[in-house]
């Protein structure tokens, strides 16, 4: 294996377990505290996703002291399912979400475009190619045995143009509960929510890959961007 080839091989340990200054650091769910097929639907306002509007994106970056023979890596998803309850009072609204790990694209030249200088260097098709066959492997998402992640909501809290959301994350066989910052709007018909957030790898027992006796791996810490458009269903 290229040591240049190399993270691009191990760039796919990833996805939620957060720690922010803005979002309280995940914990371990209970069965007490979650329900990943809710009894209770609040009355309220049905929308459906708009696939090809939303977005799961990861931005994975290199680490340890031969970081610069590497490439960081963005890895995104339109393929998010699921369905959104928006309710007169916006905190007692309710989402789940399903996302097929298989669905998630590797290093498209325009996404890491616009996620700036970090990522300007576009790794070669090999390297991509290998990127992917990593990540749905067993050493990392296992996409054979965990073929998606689940993100459930189970509060909101905070005024309507600054709530806070509660989630369950189901990822890699491990489940989390964590709180993360959202943003919400409403345009006629049409449902606009995103967040910003940073995730940990290991909280879900994925343990980063690495090469060279460490000297080149991939970070725990994996940031996530997430933007939900949805229409109201008649």
């Amino acid at each position: 294996m290229k040591p240049a080839l190399s993270v691009a091989l191990l760039g796919c340990s990833l996805l939620l377990a957060c720690q922010t200054p803005t979002a309280s650091l995940s914990q371990p769910a209970t069965a007490a505290a979650i329900s990943t097929d809710r009894a209770v639907i609040p009355a309220g306002v049905a929308y459906a996703i708009i696939p090809e509007a939303s977005e799961l994106r990861l931005l994975v970056y290199r680490a340890g002291p031969l970081a610069r023979l590497g490439h960081n890596h963005v890895i995104r998803s339109n393929d998010l399912q699921g369905d959104i309850v928006v309710a007169e009072d916006l905190r007692q609204s309710q989402f789940r979400l399903r996302i097929p790990v298989a669905a998630f694209r590797v290093d498209e030249p325009q996404a890491r475009q616009e996620e700036g200088q970090e990522f300007a260097i576009l790794p070669d098709d090999e390297a991509i190619a290998g990127t992917t066959r990593n990540m749905l492997g067993e050493r990392v998402l296992d996409a054979g045995r965990y073929p998606e992640i689940r993100i459930e909501s189970l509060a909101l809290s905070g005024p309507d143009w600054g709530l806070d959301a509660t989630l369950h994350i189901t990822l890699h066989g491990v489940s989390r509960i964590q709180t993360i910052p959202v943003a919400i709007e409403r345009e006629g018909k049409t449902l606009h929510a995103t967040a910003l957030f940073t995730i940990r790898q290991r909280e879900f027992g994925i343990t980063p890959l690495s090469v060279l006796g460490g000297g080149l791996s991939v970070d725990d810490a994996v940031r996530v961007r997430l933007r939900l458009v949805a229409r109201q269903q008649d």
